[in-house]
């Protein structure tokens, strides 16, 4: 259930951001002194402006702020080679079987599962009505996890906040390896729990960038306002978790999405820094991060929540 999802989301949000413990050296008595070191890992992607994957840039190409305040960068490295296990959020509320989204969807992530390597792991997470919950957790057997996904029928209202809130920690507890999220939605929520902003503020919490791929019934400019608002809040969440937004109304626009979403998550980099330790008050930090580069976009996570410096 949704509560029971949920519940242990926000027992997350008492948790230190994303950081790394290491032990410092043993001393002249043989005891070992602790001391939590947290560096901060950004996952980013660099693109031009028609969305092709852009390679070779060094640490020195970038520029890292936090608040704006000029950081350095501590470790840099690019991910290519590494597995990917990647979470498919489904929505499959009844309004998803309307002109086939339901179907169309599947055929997406069948895509995208033909696309994998052996060393790559996939998920399938659905929600509609109350729930939010895992069919099948993270598989290397393509014909097991196809299975699962081809008996998934459209039924319930669409818990859609709910779902982007609770899916990271979802994800994020199954595996520390190299991980994503695409949601595949008609962007129309009218059961959550939760609202707009609550949800922002639990998915941020995590470090799974969220990928949206948003089914309108038509051209944008013509939605109703609230259509439109859940446009721009699918948008919000992809931005601040540093994923990207599709909104498609047409077979070319999505196979667009598909291909740029594939291309992104072959290539990226990893940038990393230490934050001061006076700075570990609790709040939410701003990040931003820029290329030297005219021209070029980044894509990486707008910020991170810190706890107190402490020892263990």
């Amino acid at each position: 259930m949704i509560s029971s999802v949920l519940g242990a989301a926000i027992g997350l949000l008492r948790l230190a951001c994303p950081c790394l413990a290491v032990d410092a050296p043993v001393d002249d008595q043989g005891l070992i002194e602790h001391e939590q070191v947290r560096l901060i890992l950004l996952s980013t992607s660099v693109t031009t402006a028609k969305g092709r994957p852009v390679r070779g840039l060094e640490a020195e190409d970038f520029l890292l702020f936090e608040d704006d305040t000029a950081r350095s960068i501590d470790f840099f490295a690019t991910e290519e080679e590494l597995p990917i296990a990647l979470a498919f959020v489904l929505d499959v509320s009844g309004s998803m079987e309307f002109q086939g989204r339901l179907g169309d969807s599947k055929e997406i992530i069948r895509t995208f599962v033909e696309g994998f390597r052996p060393e790559d792991r996939m998920g399938l997470i659905c929600f509609a009505d109350e729930q939010v919950t895992w069919v099948t957790e993270f598989t290397a057997d393509p014909e097991q996890f196809l299975r699962r996904l081809e008996v998934q029928e459209g039924q319930g209202p669409t818990a859609l906040y709910d779902a982007l809130a609770a899916s990271p920690h979802l994800v994020d507890s199954k595996t520390r390896e190299r991980k994503a999220i695409i949601l595949l939605t008609d962007g129309l929520d009218n059961a959550s729990q939760l609202t707009q902003l609550e949800a922002i503020w639990l998915a941020r919490r995590v470090q799974v960038p969220i990928y949206t791929i948003n089914f309108l019934r038509m051209k944008e400019a013509q939605l109703p306002r609230a259509a439109r608002q859940n446009v721009r809040l699918l948008e919000r969440f992809s931005t601040e978790t540093g994923g990207a937004s599709y909104a498609v109304h047409s077979s070319k626009e999505l196979a667009a999405a598909v291909a740029r979403i594939q291309a992104e998550l072959t290539f990226q980099y990893v940038i990393g820094y230490y934050p001061p330790k006076e700075d570990l008050d609790g709040t939410f930090r701003r990040l931003r991060l820029e290329t030297r580069r005219k021209g070029l976009q980044v894509r990486t996570r707008r910020g991170y929540y810190v706890e107190p410096w402490t020892r263990p």
